[in-house]
């Protein structure tokens, strides 16, 4: 793994290589699917929660909601999942303005 993490790539990567467009992942399905270190679990519940509130340039997805889940065995942990979805792409037909689409 290089040493910056590229978050919205690996999640544009996790989402093409499951072939569906709406996916409840959580921080640990990617850390575990990418051989991440636990270190690497706060960007990545940072960047989920990111693209909650709003969209990020560089990655197709979006989180639509968040839940809390209470681990069942000890130390009872509250878990996050996270419902990701794929963005609909504007798309700007010939002859409009591009700048009344660009926010």
């Amino acid at each position: 793994m290089p040493n910056s993490l590229n978050i919205p790539d690996l999640l544009n990567k996790y989402m093409e290589c499951s072939g569906r467009s709406e996916l409840w992942v959580t921080v640990q399905v990617i850390r575990t699917y990418f051989h991440l270190s636990e270190s690497n679990g706060p960007a990545i519940s940072g960047f989920l929660n990111k693209i909650h509130h709003g969209p990020f340039f560089t990655c197709r997805y979006k989180v639509s909601r968040i839940e809390k889940i209470r681990d069942t065995i000890p130390p009872y942990r509250v878990i996050k999942k996270y419902l990701v979805i794929e963005r609909p792409v504007q798309r700007i037909h010939p002859g409009t303005n591009a700048k009344e689409f660009i926010r």
